[in-house]
């Protein structure tokens, strides 16, 4: 939020229809200044509609954008106080780094001096200096995305929209840019609101994140909100991974079709409603017997070592599927097609709404 507790971006009841297909179904969200806003969901789910309505490049079916206030209304792109970054980066490969910089800010009829002062500050943010007099081809996928990143923040956007910025780069550039992009925002203090449908990035790179679904909004929140306290049996499953046992809500905590009454916090939940019992992974523990808390048995499936954690399968009784349980090596000495009962503390339980 600005100093004034007003947000940057405010988005009311935007929806967008493409002929029958509902894309945007009445989001609503409030973006604040200087924040780093992650639009994160699986493909089709309305993420880059949004971010294209917030630049101009859709027009809204019926709600309103507002920046600082004004509403956006019909403003076309070039008219609204934004840039995009776009995926492909679009350089133009004629030019030097330096000349693809101050292309944009070249367009706003300032003096050379003040030109040539934009694009040597912006170069030096984004550590490019030496490469000024490069060309595209001559630069590695890391260093033409921040060329785009400084050709798109040299014209001082009071916001920064990114479309999937790191997905032409490799799983390793991609984590190291993900820490760079988070660092170069703090620098420059720009908005940022970015578009992936990758958790991961999300997660590692934004203040709060807003999980998209099918046109809606599921849930607004920071990422350790959204891993520890998911409203929604989706978004639960969509940040990490995550066990789930259907069951109904009774006195004293979860009934579990065919396994018993498990304690946990209903969270409001009535008596009586179909809800998930959810637990993650690092959450469960793998051991040869029952113990005293909440626990389901079934035979081991598989046990995977992955680096310095060890995965657990197991195939639970009452044909509830494969319960995944993650330890550090040596936690457990379960062993595949062995009897093993799976528990968890209670507190460590969500109950989420099962339709």
């Amino acid at each position: 939020m600005s100093d004034d507790g007003a947000p940057v971006i405010r988005i009311e009841g935007a929806t967008k229809r493409f002929g029958d297909v509902v894309a945007l179904d009445d989001v609503s969200i409030d973006i604040g200044e200087n924040e780093f806003f992650a639009l994160l969901g699986p493909s089709g789910c309305g993420k880059t509609t949004l971010l294209r309505s917030i630049g101009g490049f859709e027009q809204l079916s019926s709600g309103r954008i507002l920046l600082d206030g004004v509403d956006l209304g019909h403003a076309r792109p070039y008219d609204r106080p934004v840039n995009m970054m776009f995926q492909s980066y679009a350089l133009f490969p004629h030019m030097t780094v330096r000349d693809n910089v101050a292309y944009g800010v070249k367009a706003e009829k300032l003096d050379k001096e003040e030109v040539a002062a934009r694009v040597d500050g912006v170069l030096r943010t984004v550590d490019l200096e030496p490469l000024a007099d490069r060309r595209p081809h001559q630069l590695s996928g890391g260093q033409r995305q921040r060329v785009a990143l400084a050709r798109a923040i040299v014209k001082r956007p009071r916001v920064l929209l990114l479309d999937e910025p790191l997905a032409a780069l490799d799983r390793k550039l991609r984590q190291e840019m993900q820490i760079e992009l988070k660092r170069l925002q703090h620098e420059v203090g720009l908005t940022f609101i970015v578009v992936t449908h990758d958790q991961e990035e999300a997660m590692s790179m934004a203040d709060r994140i807003a999980v998209l679904h099918a046109g809606r909004v599921l849930q607004v929140a920071t990422p350790q909100e959204l891993y520890a306290r998911p409203t929604d049996h989706f978004v639960a499953a969509f940040i990490g991974k995550m066990n789930f046992l259907p069951g109904r809500v009774v006195t004293g905590g979860v009934d579990v079709d065919r396994v018993g009454v498990v304690g946990a916090s209903v969270n409001g939940h009535l008596e009586g409603a179909d809800v998930w019992l959810a637990v993650r992974p690092e959450n469960a523990r793998v051991s040869s017997d029952e113990g005293t808390d909440p626990s389901v048995g079934g035979v081991v499936e598989a046990v995977a070592f992955v680096g310095a954690q060890v995965h657990t399968h197991v195939a639970l009784d009452g044909g509830h599927g494969t319960f995944v349980v993650t330890s550090p090596p040596g936690a457990t000495t379960a062993s595949a097609g062995t009897r093993a009962y799976v528990s968890w503390s209670p507190d460590a339980a969500l109950v989420l709404s099962r339709p």
